[in-house]
């Protein structure tokens, strides 16, 4: 994998076919963990309240489900620690849009992954994202790693050093992954999660570049 940088059509970065449909399909399983943990009761009689012509407001529902998921309730955080009538309001009118904007982002950030067909699995070919975006991108790598990091148990940045410190020195010492491992799903989770992190902070540095050379 190569990280991301400038190009005429917006920013580009190099992946192998194996990696691509690696972390698209981590991208799969966090958008199906959104739908599944957010789902809503639309409010009763909400198609009556139409005036013809015009396009109708979408009323927020009756009751909204606040995620049982740790990793979904890091995505969708409460809005108040301390009042609990506030933040089930807060998600009543703000949770299904949320998470419906955060899943097209992921489904956009898969369609890009899958986009081409390489012949050669380890080949190292374009991820091509555009100028328009990159920010939703960008958004969509971070969501994916605040999942990863969830199951993984990581709450600080010293953590997320410790686990970088550790897979790189497992690539070091040339250790073949082993899927019967006890370890096995965590070491494949502490992969994608730092191929990702990978991935989004050398997008982000070009977005943030191109912001402060911009004419003020």
């Amino acid at each position: 994998m190569r990280p991301f940088r400038r190009a005429r059509r917006g920013y580009v970065a190099e992946l192998s076919a194996s990696e691509r449909l690696v972390l698209a399909h981590v991208v799969g399983d966090v958008v199906e963990l959104l739908q599944e943990q957010t789902a809503t009761v639309p409010p009763e009689g909400s198609d009556a309240c139409r005036i013809e012509g015009v396009a109708p407001l979408s009323a927020p529902p009756d009751e909204v489900r606040v995620p049982a998921d740790p990793a979904v309730r890091r995505l969708l955080p409460d809005a108040s620690r301390e009042d609990a009538e506030v933040s089930t309001e807060f998600r009543r009118f703000t949770q299904g849009d949320l998470a419906a904007e955060k899943a097209q982002r992921l489904l956009l950030l898969a369609d890009l992954l899958l986009a081409g067909d390489p012949q050669d699995a380890e080949a190292l070919t374009p991820l091509i994202v555009r100028h328009d975006d990159a920010r939703r991108v960008a958004g969509a790598l971070t969501d994916v790693r605040v999942v990863l990091a969830e199951r993984l148990d990581l709450r600080t940045d010293d953590q997320v050093e410790e686990l970088h410190d550790e897979v790189l020195s497992r690539e070091e010492q040339g250790s073949e992954p082993d899927e019967e491992a006890p370890d096995a799903a965590r070491r494949f989770l502490a992969s994608v999660f730092l191929m990702s992190g990978w991935l989004q902070e050398s997008l982000v540095e070009l977005m943030l570049a191109e912001v402060r050379r911009a004419p003020r």
